[in-house]
């Protein structure tokens, strides 16, 4: 009975301990995971929406990731991830700016050129009511 006893301990122990490292496990490859893809988000000079489009898609895998694996984060790790999604963040921020600024000048001078075509309608047809 005493054998018995210890065995069982002995493996609920090696169980414990088993899955500890399992989840230090896990919270290292995301960690790491995450740090390869802020380092080539940062390598890229500037993004298409090709790119951006599949960086999304990914920082939404990795969000999934973190929030089964926040619990077993350390501070540091938190304080590390959040850095680096900052850093992600920043890049985006950046191409989605860059984009609609090339979306309002390509408005703006559509604008420009139909305020252009409706002045020339409109100054022509009084030119005609005034002119014998």
């Amino acid at each position: 009975m005493k054998k018995i006893s210890i065995t069982i301990i002995a493996l609920m122990t090696l169980t414990v301990v088993s899955a500890q490292n399992t989840q230090k496990n896990d919270t290292l490859q995301f960690m790491t995971a995450y740090r390869q893809f802020a380092a080539f988000i940062e390598k890229q000079p500037s993004l298409n929406k090709s790119v951006a489009d599949s960086l999304i898609a990914r920082q939404d895998t990795l969000m999934h990731l973190y929030r089964k694996v926040k619990p077993q984060l350390t501070n540091k790790q938190v304080e590390e991830y959040n850095t680096l999604k900052g850093r992600y963040t920043k890049k985006l921020l950046s191409y989605r700016g860059d984009r609609l600024s090339e979306g309002l000048e390509a408005t703006g001078d559509s604008i420009a050129k139909a305020t252009e075509r409706v002045g020339s309608a409109v100054g022509g047809f009084f030119k005609g009511l005034l002119k014998k």
